[in-house]
């Protein structure tokens, strides 16, 4: 792995490594950093929305409110747009509206306000007057046409990147800045009085789940979002997240970006990803503890057959790539690989193989792929390049999704892996690891563990701050976990009295590469271990070089 050091000063005291973190962060007011903002603050303008659309909704739902008309809070069936549906119709159900929530079913009707999921919508629910879209909505153009033919008004409430085309809607409420969650909240916010302040603030903790599960930059407003959002989480008063909290041996006080990220967000995504996202807004908005128990056991049991379902296909996949060593881009289709986790699988091939990743789930007549890619190549633009073969293409630069008729997998795969030879045969990409700077023996101890977590919540954009330590030796080593999966390492300084612990989760395969008293640099994250009331500094290992490989 490559190690990208951002700062070549070396601070001498912590005054010195607080103005290096902020510097590789590009944070210039460190004032508001550190100390907050309120989202409750945050105005219109600050998130680039027109006061016009504003007062378009205001209007639209004030005749809705006087006329008892049915609203339909449209939705997607990732964690943002789940508690994206959740803020918002649990705060227009509070204000007397007559309002339904709905999210798309994965396999049934694909992502977004689509044609196909409307129809189904509007079976049940025919005499709808206003769908209000949350975190979709804003390049759906056939499904804005069908509803205006059926006379029906919307309100898109959105963060993806818009088109070119001109949105047929009644009002756009848009920003990119924040995730689709947070877009709903500040609308509400918007829309309430002061009777509402209690609601929004409880609010906020869904907010913080969006905030880390769709990977927003946290910096300003969404820092600030986060901020706010894990101190409501911490003294959660939500039914249905508590008793997710207890049966993922979860502690609320303890709660960060790591607790959203890994064990919450990926319990809400499993219901999108293999069941129906409707189950897990159930569970958000329930105020009935057998539903919140019903429910969040659900939630627990498909997120653990979407695991293990990733697991079992993830090493079939491995042992298929394997065997292709001369490809620049791996290229995967089966009947097996479940729509679901096609995105998940990419990702895991990505990670572990250095190579960009299409995962394609095959269907009768249709597939549907996803891709994921690293620093240096494009996998959006690449996929472009072949947009004629294909149904529709989206995404980023480091991950893309796309869809194209079954018969045609065969003659893409040959092209994508013909062409990815030529774009990338003077080219290794190369996983690059961020270090913030070399981090100096005298500074190696609680205190700096007390600046690093003034940093915090991290995550994009504001990763948990990684160092160098130049010149350690290796003391001793020791196998760790039920099945020795993981490793300790024992490490002191030449010339320095003292010992540290290192250690290395799921890299029992370092024991294969290191020797006793070998000198080496090692790149770690510190923590603090807490044992029976001490604290005491704890490294967390990322990497290593030896002559500075």
């Amino acid at each position: 792995m490559k190690w990208h050091i951002q700062s070549t000063y070396i601070p001498g005291n912590l005054e010195e490594l607080k103005e290096i973190l902020l510097k590789n962060r590009n944070i210039e007011d460190a004032q508001d950093f550190f100390r907050g903002f309120s989202p409750f603050k945050i105005s219109l303008n600050d998130l680039g929305i027109k006061a016009q659309e504003l007062q378009k909704i205001q209007d639209r739902l004030a005749i809705a409110k006087e006329k008892n008309e049915k609203i339909i809070v449209f939705g997607d069936y990732d964690a943002d747009g789940i508690t994206a549906t959740a803020v918002l119709w649990q705060f227009l159900h509070a204000k007397g509206y007559n309002v339904f929530p709905f999210i798309p079913h994965r396999l049934k009707h694909g992502y977004g306000l689509s044609v196909k999921a409307l129809n189904d919508l509007l079976i049940d629910h025919s005499d709808t007057g206003l769908i209000i879209t949350v975190d979709n909505g804003i390049v759906a153009h056939e499904a804005l046409g069908f509803l205006q033919d059926k006379k029906i008004d919307v309100i898109i409430s959105d963060h993806h990147q818009k088109d070119e085309q001109k949105l047929n809607a009644l009002a756009v409420f848009h920003t990119s800045q924040v995730c689709g969650c947070a877009v709903a909240w500040f609308l509400a916010k918007e829309l309430s009085d002061d009777g509402d302040r209690e609601l929004l603030t409880r609010l906020l903790a869904l907010v913080a789940i969006a905030t880390v599960t769709d990977l927003m930059p946290l910096l300003s407003i969404n820092r600030f979002l986060l901020m706010y959002g894990l101190a409501v989480l911490r003294t959660n008063v939500n039914l249905g997240l508590k008793h997710l909290f207890s049966l993922a041996k979860i502690d609320p006080s303890k709660i960060d970006t790591y607790t959203l990220g890994f064990q919450i967000g990926p319990r809400i995504n499993a219901m999108g990803r293999l069941a129906d996202g409707m189950d897990a807004l159930r569970l958000l908005c329930t105020k009935d503890e057998n539903k919140a128990i019903q429910l969040s056991n659900l939630l627990k049991n498909t997120n653990e057959d979407r695991q293990n379902l990733t697991i079992s296909l993830t090493k079939q996949a491995e042992e298929i790539v394997i065997k292709e060593t001369e490809e620049k881009i791996i290229f995967l289709d089966s009947f097996e690989y479940h729509e679901g986790i096609i995105g998940l699988i990419a990702g895991k091939m990505t990670e572990k193989f250095a190579k960009p990743s299409i995962v394609i789930s095959v269907g009768e007549e249709i597939s549907k792929a996803s891709a994921r890619s690293l620093d240096g190549f494009n996998i959006t633009e690449f996929i472009r390049l072949f947009r004629k073969d294909l149904l529709e293409v989206g995404g980023h630069p480091l991950a893309a999704g796309f869809a194209l008729r079954s018969e045609k997998i065969a003659t893409l795969k040959k092209a994508m892996q013909k062409k990815a030879k030529e774009l990338l045969a003077d080219k290794n990409l190369e996983k690059t690891l961020q270090v913030d700077a070399v981090l100096p023996f005298n500074l190696l101890n609680l205190e700096t563990m007390e600046l690093i977590e003034e940093f915090s919540p991290f995550g994009l954009a504001n990763p948990k701050p990684i160092f160098v330590l130049q010149k350690v030796l290796l003391k001793n080593y020791k196998l760790m976990g039920r099945e020795q999966e993981h490793l300790k390492l024992i490490i002191n300084f030449p010339n320095h009295d003292g010992e540290y612990e290192v250690l290395a989760w799921h890299r029992a395969d370092l024991v294969d590469k290191l020797s006793i008293a070998t000198e080496f640099d090692l790149a770690v994250s510190l923590d603090i271990n807490s044992y029976r009331g001490v604290d005491k500094l704890q490294l967390i290992f990322r990497d290593f070089q030896t002559n500075g490989k």
